[in-house]
């Protein structure tokens, strides 16, 4: 029902339409009206753009030769309003295409200036009467700028080299790990921007590397993550993260006893601990019993209320192993004194 409607509305306004045209076929002179209206349209039109006219127009600003020492703000971004006089197809270019070039001012002419809100540079624009009218498009006549003094605030400038951190969310393959740190090239870069910003940051921080299941090494290209109003030598990094098999070993480490007296010696039971851990197939060969400490604090037993059980604290271990893992964590002990 609701298509049938729509229908019957489509129909009648396309029989407006052709009625429309059919009376225009049969009244020539209403046609030929329309014909003549059109072209003296087109002549007022074209009349008209001869004329001159006044009109306001906005120009970006472009600032050269800024101090190596010395930058812009992120966010500034200026504009000169000037009034001017032209014909009518000067102007209306400049509405239709909109891509006057930007007004270019060196800041190494300005005169420096210092207020509450920072310091920069100041020019008056009716000191560049001249050079704005050069730099306006031909047939444009200047009769007013607007702001009349032009401020450009400039913000100490600094650049720094800091190392690059990725952040990595990794997987592996069973049996498989990350065989060592990972590699990036380059490990740093050099920012800058704003001192105060600058001298923040310690560090540059990539994008979060994910990446799941891995039974061999791979590279990849993580961009960095670079903070609002600073710049970097580099965008992007490349990443490596080394994987390799791995063994799993178990090793029995002595315990070593602190915190008694000369007087008083302890045994402990058992006098050893068991260390588990998983090591890459690369460096097998490379751990041994003496690149593990285990030590046993004795001295709570000089307390009155000395406990049964003493804990295990294992404070050194090599950086290159997972899965790091030792038993007892607690040990039982005989006190005697010595003669």
């Amino acid at each position: 029902m609701g298509h049938s409607v729509v229908n019957i509305k489509y129909l009648k306004i396309l029989g407006w339409i052709r009625d429309g045209f059919n009376r225009l076929r049969q009244d020539k002179n209403v046609l030929v009206f329309l014909v003549f209206l059109v072209i003296a349209t087109g002549f007022w039109f074209l009349n008209a753009l001869r004329k001159e006219y006044t009109a306001t127009l906005s120009y970006p600003v472009k600032f050269v030769n800024i101090p190596q020492d010395k930058m812009l703000p992120d966010d500034f971004k200026s504009r000169i309003e000037v009034k001017v006089r032209a014909v009518g197809f000067v102007i209306l270019r400049y509405q239709l295409s909109n891509t006057f070039l930007p007004l270019t001012f060196n800041v190494s002419e300005m005169e420096p200036l210092k207020t509450e809100a920072g310091e920069g540079v100041y020019t008056l624009t009716s000191g560049q009467h001249n050079k704005i009218v050069g730099q306006l498009s031909q047939g444009m006549e200047l009769i007013d700028v607007n702001p009349d003094t032009l401020f450009v605030p400039l913000s100490e400038k600094s650049d720094k080299r800091v190392p690059v951190r990725v952040s990595a969310d990794i997987s592996f393959e069973k049996q498989y790990l990350q065989a060592g740190p990972i590699l990036v090239q380059p490990d740093s870069v050099v920012i800058s921007g704003p001192k105060q910003v600058i001298d923040t940051i310690k560090y540059i921080e990539t994008r979060e590397l994910k990446l799941e299941g891995l039974s061999d090494s791979i590279s990849t290209v993580i961009p960095l993550i670079i903070p609002h109003q600073i710049k970097a030598s580099d965008k992007r990094v490349i990443a490596t993260v080394p994987v390799e098999p791995f063994t799993e070993l178990n090793l029995r480490i002595p315990l070593r006893v602190y915190g008694l007296p000369d007087s008083l010696r302890i045994k402990t039971f058992p006098s050893e601990i068991q260390v588990s851990f998983r090591i890459g197939m690369s460096k097998y060969g490379t751990i041994d019993e003496s690149q593990f400490h285990a030590v046993v604090d004795a001295s709570p037993v000089l307390r009155e209320d000395r406990p049964d059980r003493l804990k295990v604290r294992l404070d050194k271990a090599p950086s290159n192993v997972e899965s790091l893992s030792f038993s007892p964590i607690f040990v039982e002990y005989l006190l005697e004194k010595t003669r």
